[in-house]
């Protein structure tokens, strides 16, 4: 919607989000990081219904510890990034020179950033729901915060329904709104639904720091992972910016492309990866490896029917964004000759989703920041700067990324040694 604005919005809104999605990765790894301890919990309470009925209510007491510690590690660290993204405006400064592009996306970071405790909260409470096999909550709640985003980003961008047109500021402001009511609905659904009322959560009776440090070292790998990333990510950006404003527009729509595939592929596999947790959690490691072979497949089939849609119908991928024709022809060019390395992706993906969401998160964070480091930036760097090759350049080196990291995620995935992992300490 932003792009429509304008190709300078849409490559403002490029590093804008590029920006927020560093404070985005501060929370949103408390979702897998909370999982992985409650889904394990939630096996063994399960597994004790039928053997050992007499723990049983005890066990369930435990699952629902998760979710309150889970809740204030959580916030905290929304606060925490709140206190980063205050600096924004030096941060940007540093990476590029155009100041009027600076100031639009500081518009959107400026409110943005007070969504992220409220965004702790949330993906707290998606992990410990997902732990517990109520994903359809979660898909409920994940479904209608997206609409409404799309609703209210639609009126404060534009200015319908008698509402202000506010541009950029107005995508943020949606934003906030809609993750404010996606995190009071789950909140309403724990407290008073019938699934999750017995676990007595939001109580905050049972605090532990050893439960909540096991819940940060479960997320801190990914924190840590996601936010070089994103920092590489983000000057990658700036490189491209220096290319001129339109590769920027074009290379956000390629990013936000693959950051479709990529979720859509994770969303299968995260349904795999919660049985795996389940299994671990009863020691039935062949079960857990059986899941995992079939989150595999089914993300491997999924990444190949978003391949081919996107090399088939790419100018219309890139018309969502913008209708300038300039921008529209170079994104065609763009997507088709991205396409096959994010098929190469949607083999690494899911075990992505595995390892992360079951406390093998160490090993996601090496197999990423040897890619992105070596290609997404070095190689950019030495291609589009010192000798001068252009965007397709840079666009093949964020490729080789992918396929590098790809590579690294199955060899730790046929190494088994991640059913071997502890995602809790004894005292806990």
């Amino acid at each position: 919607m932003v792009g429509r604005l304008g190709t300078d919005h849409l490559a403002a809104i490029g590093i804008a989000t590029m920006f927020a999605e560093l404070l985005w990765v501060i929370v949103w790894p408390f979702a897998p990081g909370t999982q992985a301890l409650a889904a394990r919990r939630f096996g063994r309470q399960k597994a004790a219904l039928d053997n050992r009925p007499e723990v049983y209510q005890t066990l369930r007491h435990e699952t629902g510890l998760v979710l309150d510690n889970a809740l204030v590690v959580a916030f905290a660290a929304g606060v925490g990034a709140i206190g980063i993204a205050s600096f924004s405006h030096q941060i940007l400064a540093l990476l590029i020179d155009n100041e009027e592009l600076i100031r639009k996306a500081d518009s959107y970071i400026g409110i943005i950033k007070y969504l992220m405790p409220i965004a702790g909260v949330f993906f707290a409470m998606y992990g410990f729901l997902a732990a517990l096999n109520l994903t359809r909550v979660v898909m409920v709640a994940s479904v209608g915060l997206n609409l409404l985003n799309i609703l209210f980003n639609y009126a404060l961008i534009f200015g319908k329904f008698g509402l202000p047109a506010l541009g950029i500021e107005g995508a943020a402001i949606g934003t906030l709104l809609a993750q404010f009511i996606g995190t009071a609905f789950l909140t309403l659904y724990i407290l008073h639904a019938k699934p999750t009322k017995k676990y007595r959560c939001f109580r905050f009776k049972g605090l532990r720091g050893i439960l909540m440090r096991d819940i940060f070292v479960a997320a801190s790998p990914m924190i840590a992972q996601l936010s070089v990333s994103m920092s590489i990510f983000l000057l990658y950006e700036a490189l491209v910016e220096s290319l001129g404003t339109i590769y920027l527009a074009v290379t956000h729509v390629l990013f936000m492309t693959f950051i479709f595939v990529r979720t859509m592929i994770e969303g299968f596999a995260e349904g795999g990866s919660i049985l795996v947790g389940n299994h671990l959690g009863i020691g039935n490691r062949d079960e857990a490896t059986r899941y995992a072979y079939a989150a595999e497949l089914i993300s491997i089939a999924i990444g190949a029917v978003l391949v081919t849609f996107i090399f088939m119908f790419p100018q219309h991928i890139v018309g969502v964004f913008n209708q300038e024709p300039d921008t529209i022809a170079l994104g065609t060019k763009g997507l088709r000759f991205i396409a096959i390395f994010f098929f190469i992706g949607a083999f690494g993906f899911p075990i992505e989703v595995i390892f992360t969401h079951n406390g093998w998160g160490r090993y996601a964070l090496f197999s990423e920041f040897i890619p992105v480091v070596t290609f997404t930036l070095g190689l950019t760097l030495l291609l589009v700067k010192y000798f001068k090759m252009g965007i397709y350049a840079a666009w093949l080196s964020c490729g080789l990324y992918i396929v590098v990291y790809t590579i690294l995620l199955i060899g730790g995935f046929l190494s088994k040694r991640w059913l071997e992992v502890q995602v809790e300490s004894k005292a806990s």
